[in-house]
């Protein structure tokens, strides 16, 4: 105990000047692809908060695209325009669609209409963007034309045109859109597009405006990605339906067939498909990290691939995906997080033998041995309950004091400010989800090399992971301590 408060209180402006370093670490993840691949957009934490930028794919220094005081949580690039893009922001509580451009013109907003904007997807051509708009429980889809960026709301066809063929299982457009989750792309002829509700998976016919729920989501089952194939006769989807892990799965819009397309034992968080629909790429959590693979269509044969310093796939928002290919399949695109290092835009180039790191954000005055990388414990409590977790251990003491810290998910071994800020206060950190601190501190009460007297418990789900108080969190630990 007295031993952790010398560390805590012998150098206090060293410490200070260490968490005033780790504030100013940047990040950059969320890429999107230019039509010709001559560009690549992300967002990054460089200019302070979280804004869009854009450089060439080759590398250089990031062009600042935005502004917004809540920030930017991800973009796209408009097919046929390689100078505009669609990001969105946050404005007040709300999710809103913007305009923006490489020239620098100010941000507009897509739709006046108040609610939170749910981006889905362009056309193939280009001319078209649909998205969601969801006020309260009301969800209206929504189509922007290109040309003349008047937004208008899908709707049934006009009294005046007769009565309508409809599919026998398809329901009302508001009826389908109850409980909306996420919108997909629209086809590639534009005439349908995907939705995710608690319903389950929903095909959309924006011609009727009518939809239909084509994977109901039975026993809480989840849907994430959903996708068109690109001859548009099938869609792809990320999903546990009928299993325990998270699987793509492809069901053929021609009689409603479904089947499983790649389900390994591990749990895949994250897939893209190329848009001549030759290569799936997927990325597996194993014990945290993530493995990728680039498999041929429609073989599943695997293909030649780089291997990344070891990490985890940066999380997308809702709707969105952590990696996607370039236009013409030849570059897949990530964030990555590391264990000692920033978030960063990488990519694999096709035919090259190792993975290319893209950005490289600022980590001023933190060395990359400075920061503690994680372990994975895997141990038996006293009682015989196992449990693993990732241990993050101080350089000094050599008997740390431990903070407990528990999430509604499972921590991931990267680079965590909020881990970091302990670790420079001399706290060691174990991280482990809910329900299971009562078997931790049983073990941590037989570790030698570990001081388990009173850990100090901590929920980090309560503690914003982008923009935390450092220096409240340390002054917190070191007064509960």
């Amino acid at each position: 105990m007295l031993l952790l408060a010398l560390v805590l209180l012998a150098a206090p402006e060293d410490l200070a000047s260490r968490l005033r370093h780790l504030e100013s670490a940047g990040s950059a993840e969320a890429p999107a692809s230019s039509p010709d691949g001559s560009r690549i957009a992300f967002v990054t934490t460089l200019f302070g908060t979280r804004q869009a930028a854009s450089m060439a794919s080759e590398g250089g220094y990031p062009n600042q695209l935005t502004d917004e005081p809540g920030g930017v949580i991800a973009l796209r690039y408009a097919p046929n325009d390689p100078k505009v893009l669609i990001a969105l922001a946050m404005r007040g509580a709300r999710r809103r669609l913007l305009f923006i451009d490489e020239e620098g013109a100010p941000a507009g907003e897509v739709d006046p209409a108040p609610g939170d904007q749910v981006p889905g997807g362009f056309t193939r051509d280009g001319k078209r963007f649909f998205y969601a708009v969801a006020e309260g429980s009301k969800v209206s889809l929504r189509q922007l034309p290109l040309d003349t960026r008047s937004p208008a709301e899908i709707a049934p066809p006009p009294a005046a045109a007769g009565p309508q063929p409809a599919a026998p299982k398809s329901l009302a457009l508001a009826q389908a859109l109850a409980g909306f989750i996420s919108l997909g792309p629209p086809s590639p002829d534009g005439r349908a597009a995907l939705a995710v509700t608690e319903q389950g998976l929903v095909l959309i016919d924006l011609s009727a405006a009518r939809g239909e729920v084509i994977v109901p989501g039975d026993g809480g089952a989840r849907f994430r990605l959903p996708r068109f194939s690109p001859d548009g006769r099938a869609v792809f989807v990320l999903t546990d339906a009928g299993r325990t892990t998270m699987g793509v799965d492809t069901i053929t819009l021609l009689g409603r067939v479904r089947k499983t397309l790649y389900a390994p034992p591990q749990n895949l968080e994250a897939y893209a498909i190329s848009e001549d629909g030759h290569r799936l790429a997927v990325g597996a959590e194993q014990e945290g990290e993530t493995l990728f693979s680039v498999l041929e269509l429609p073989s599943l044969r695997p293909q030649p691939l780089p291997v990344p310093p070891s990490g985890a796939l940066a999380p997308a928002v809702s709707g969105e995906s952590p990696m996607i290919w370039s236009r013409a399949g030849d570059r897949l695109l990530f964030g990555w997080r590391l264990s000692d290092d920033t978030t960063d835009i990488w990519a694999f180039r096709m035919g090259y033998g190792v993975p290319v790191r893209l950005t490289r954000s600022p980590r001023p005055g933190l060395p990359r041995e400075s920061i503690a990388r994680p372990k994975l414990v895997h141990a038996a409590a006293p009682d015989g309950r196992e449990f693993s977790a990732w241990l993050w251990r101080p350089a000094e003491p050599a008997r740390p004091r431990v903070a407990l810290v528990a999430s509604s998910r499972r921590m991931r071994p990267v680079f965590d400010k909020r881990i970091a800020a302990l670790n420079f206060a001399g706290l060691a950190v174990l991280a482990v989800t809910e329900g299971t601190q009562a078997t931790a501190q049983a073990w941590l009460r037989q570790a030698a090399d570990l001081d388990a007297q009173k850990p100090l418990l901590l929920d980090f789900d309560r503690i914003d992971a982008d923009r935390p108080d450092l220096a409240a969190l340390v002054k917190g630990a070191s007064t509960a301590l």
